[in-house]
């Protein structure tokens, strides 16, 4: 890979990590919502980045692409090259759904969009948001003697929100810079809202969001 494809690769990620709003859509997912950017939007981009960009089956039978079915649900791998640079894709679905090739290839399409880092901000959220629908169960609280007496409730301490020092910002500012990487796009990899500011307590967030993205930029 030469040093100009990858800051090509690297404009990618940094322009598209984060969705115009105005092209995420809402799904319906647990009880809640889930955010995602259309099949046609995820061409528009891939078509403004690189026109030559392909979507090839990794496999095919029959002449047609190969499917997987595993306990009712269809998996259809392909490879997505965009900018000369090839990744892997892969697209599932439940194996009853109608028109299910097409349902693979979108998911696909998505999938393959996503290594490269485009609207990789909506991916990263909707894995907290499966964990957060998974909470470990609580432990159960021992109870007291029947003849003990109630005591007040324990009041919790407000919790203060300190905001990060500038040392720290600019150190974190410069570790982003060396990697070729927009703070922003860390930030709200991190689930922090544009515009906020940044608290000593979004620093774990921000440490594994900018991990993530330097992982992704070496190793991919």
């Amino acid at each position: 890979m030469t040093t100009d494809n990858t800051q090509q690769l690297l404009e990618v990620l940094n322009k598209y990590a984060v969705p115009d709003p105005a092209i995420v859509g809402k799904l319906p997912k647990g009880g809640s919502s889930l955010s995602y950017v259309g099949h046609a939007d995820i061409c528009r981009i891939l078509i403004s980045v690189d026109p030559h960009w392909r979507l090839v089956p990794i496999a095919w039978e029959n002449g047609r692409p190969a499917c997987n079915i595993v306990n009712d649900m269809a998996t259809m791998w392909f490879e997505l090259t965009l900018l000369g640079t090839s990744r892997l894709a892969i697209g599932s679905a439940k194996s009853n759904s109608p028109d299910l090739d097409k349902i693979l290839y979108g998911d696909a399409l998505r999938n393959g969009a996503m290594r490269f880092g485009i609207s990789l901000s909506l991916w990263t959220k909707q894995e907290w948001e499966d964990l957060d629908h998974n909470p470990a169960p609580s432990k159960p609280r021992p109870t007291a003697p029947a003849n003990a007496p109630e005591q007040a409730p324990k009041q919790s301490k407000p919790k203060t929100l300190t905001p990060l020092s500038q040392p720290q910002i600019d150190q974190f500012t410069a570790a982003c810079e060396t990697k070729g990487i927009d703070p922003k796009v860390v930030a709200a990899n991190a689930g922090i809202p544009e515009g906020n500011p940044w608290m000593e307590s979004h620093l774990p967030a921000l440490r594994s969001a900018f991990k993530e993205l330097v992982s992704f930029k070496d190793g991919e």
